[in-house]
């Protein structure tokens, strides 16, 4: 449940920076979301990509959507892709990979300062 929570907090950070701040902010964002809401490494690197990687994605489908392709097929023609969904995909994976390697730098910073439970007899 709290898998879920973060990621919709990751997207909604991102999304909401995005339109006023620069890119990187979405990697400070998905450090702050996993700094505060506490889960293993996975979890964390998970959500951000996931997070991160889909609002990058939508808005990258947007840009196209909006620009009937103009820009898109300019794009195709510099990089060496195939076509313009495989454009869109590759720019989602650069985008979740920062906000995976964010997520993942908050979470592991997190644990420097949580103490460890000594191992009980009992338990």
């Amino acid at each position: 449940m709290i898998f879920i929570f973060r990621l919709i907090l990751i997207s909604t950070l991102t999304y909401l920076l995005g339109l006023i701040a620069p890119w990187w902010l979405a990697i400070i964002a998905a450090a702050l979301v996993a700094f505060f809401m506490p889960g293993n490494n996975f979890n964390a690197f998970l959500s951000g990509f996931m997070g991160v990687g889909l609002v990058w994605m939508v808005m990258a489908w947007k840009v196209d959507v909006e620009t009937n392709s103009i820009m898109s097929n300019k794009m195709v023609q510099i990089f060496p892709v195939d076509d313009v969904s495989m454009l869109i995909i590759i720019t989602a994976i650069i985008g979740g990979m920062a906000g995976a390697l964010g997520a993942f730098t908050g979470n592991s910073f997190r644990q420097i300062f949580v103490k460890k439970k000594e191992k009980s007899f009992y338990s």
